[in-house]
């Protein structure tokens, strides 16, 4: 009888065990996303000097001329990036209406003009630029002193 009873017990406990749920780990994915825009930045923009196409009687203006000097500015881009000029836009001096205005750019990577275009740069920091403008009034330039601006536009 004890025999009886202990093979009862014992067959309760295997079925017990084998009819009972077992326990299993579970996973889930938590997902994230992200978004890192294209940024470029003007680091230093170092301004140019207008020189002259001849000493006496000059006619047009540009930092490429004697006495002048380029524009610099370094760029710094997390992707690559187009970069284009306008054209000059007097902002001081004895005003006229110039026959021929230019902006150029000239770098490592290639050139380019405000007459249409742009520029393409590889990511990176402190990609160099050389910055130059032309304006030809195409007579003699009153005297005085004058001031132009040219506007870079980069789009990453």
């Amino acid at each position: 009888m004890i025999r009886h009873s202990l093979l009862t017990a014992a067959l309760i406990i295997v079925s017990s065990a084998a009819l009972a749920p077992k326990t299993m780990a579970q996973t889930a994915d938590v997902p994230f996303t992200g978004n890192v825009a294209g940024v470029c930045n003007f680091d230093q923009i170092t301004p140019g000097r207008l020189g002259l196409n001849q000493p006496t009687n000059p006619t047009a203006l540009a930092g490429g001329f004697p006495g002048g000097a380029f524009g610099k500015v370094l760029v710094s881009c997390n992707q690559g990036a187009r970069v284009s000029i306008s054209q000059p836009q007097q902002t001081g001096g004895p005003g006229f209406t110039p026959v021929f205005s230019v902006g150029n750019i000239n770098s490592p990577f290639g050139n380019t003009s405000s007459q249409g275009g742009f520029l393409s740069l590889p990511p990176g920091g402190g990609l160099p630029l050389d910055i130059d403008m032309i304006v030809d009034k195409g007579t003699p330039l009153v005297p005085g002193n004058y001031s132009y601006v040219t506007t870079l536009t980069i789009v990453p």
